[in-house]
This record gives structure tokens, C-alpha cells and sequence, in this order.
């Protein structure tokens, strides 16, 4: 299982459980494990051996009270510094799993708005829902600003020595800046892009809603 941390950060839910690594399903196999454990070459994207586990210091939850914004009611996460173009803010913790599990694990994660995949080949997510840390409240940019800010990337997590997911500030001139220009000034909301998919798979891919409950605080 994983790390559960004494210190979770400000506004941070009390009902959810605060990692400060990732935890892992009892389902997964010995194979997936290894896969998870071991980095391809087009792996290049890292979590260096010196960020600090724990709360980051780059971001804080702030509760969301805009009535024109998406989440008004809940919350997002908000830079506390400037940050530079293509550099990591924060990993994205929660439950490791596998959709080859038993139907009713799959059910649970299948209807989660915090599950993303980590290796598509060893059919391996990772899921915030009940669990994880100040990644999981990256709100979706549709409704806040012209374009997001930040991406979801599959990287390599030195530390821990395993694949991860984690949010990283797009590179200058990606989707969101000219050459030249770009990053995430201090007190700007993160956002990324969750996908047509995601948004695909709700009610109405025109009406920007975000049914996120555990990110009221």
C-alpha cells in the first residue's frame, strides 16, 4: 500500500486520504509491477531524486467562489510561484490499479473523474478518487481560460524508481504561447485538458460542468 502522509496541505479535504507516494491494488500482477518498474527509452520526462515528498510548495487548493466558473463551489489548484515553461509543478498520486481486475474494481475506477493511465501496454491507472494529493484538484481549462496551462505527462519517477503520472507546465509555444513565451505566473489556476473524452462520455460535451463533490471543501 502506499504512503499515507502525516502532513496533509492547507484545505485539504478531511474525509480523503493525503499520499505522499503512491499507493497500489492488491490485484495487480507480478508482471504489471515489473512494467511499472521498468523505463523505455521514450520515457524521457523525470521526477528528480530532489523534489520533497509531501505537500509541494509550488501550489495550493483554493476554494473556487466565481459564480462564472466551472467549479464555483469547489475548489482548484493554484500556483504559488512563477513557474517556467515545461518544468514539473506537482506528481499525481493515488491508487495504482488494473483494468484486468475483478468487474467490480473496474466498475469503481470506470467512474472516476481522477483516472488516468500510466502504461497502456500493462493496462496499468492511476485513480485520485479516494486517495492522492494536490494534483487531483487540476481543474479542466473549458470554461476558465482560452487554453490550459499544464498537461498530465507519463514520466520517470527517479525516487521511486517506477513510471508515474505527474503535471507538468507546457512547453512554450504548446497549445498556449507563442516561441518564446508561456509558463504559469504566481496565483494562476493550473488547468489542463482532461480530452474529448472525458468530456464525450458526460451528458453534454457543450455544457462545461465539473461534477467533482470530493473537491468541495
Amino acid at each position: 500500500m502506499g504512503k499515507e502522509s502525516k502532513t496533509a496541505p492547507k484545505n485539504w479535504p478531511p474525509a480523503l486520504l493525503y499520499l505522499a507516494q503512491p499507493s497500489y491494488a492488491p490485484h495487480l500482477a507480478k508482471e504489471q509491477l515489473d512494467a511499472l518498474r521498468t523505463r523505455g527509452p521514450d520515457l524521457v520526462s523525470e521526477i528528480p531524486l530532489s523534489l520533497p515528498k509531501g505537500p509541494s510548495a509550488l501550489v495550493k487548493i483554493t476554494a473556487i467562489t466565481q459564480p462564472a466558473h466551472p467549479a464555483n463551489g469547489q475548489a482548484g489548484l493554484f500556483a504559488t510561484r512563477n513557474l517556467a515553461p515545461g518544468s514539473l509543478i506537482i506528481p499525481y498520486y493515488g491508487v495504482v490499479h488494473s483494468d484486468l481486475a475483478l468487474p467490480q474494481h473496474n466498475l469503481e475506477h470506470e467512474k472516476s473523474d481522477y483516472d488516468l493511465r500510466i502504461d497502456r501496454d500493462a493496462r496499468l491507472a492511476v485513480d485520485a478518487a479516494k486517495a492522492g494529493n494536490e494534483a487531483r484538484f487540476v481543474n479542466d481549462y473549458r470554461g476558465v481560460r482560452e487554453r490550459p496551462n499544464a498537461e498530465f505527462r507519463e514520466c520517470w519517477d527517479i525516487r521511486l524508481k517506477q513510471k508515474s503520472m505527474a503535471v507538468f507546465v507546457l512547453p512554450a509555444g504548446k497549445n498556449t504561447a507563442k516561441k518564446g513565451e508561456g509558463g504559469i505566473a504566481k496565483g494562476e489556476e493550473i488547468c489542463v485538458s482532461y480530452g474529448k473524452g472525458f468530456w464525450g462520455s458526460r451528458n453534454n460535451d457543450d455544457e462545461v460542468t465539473i461534477e467533482r463533490a470530493a473537491n468541495t471543501l
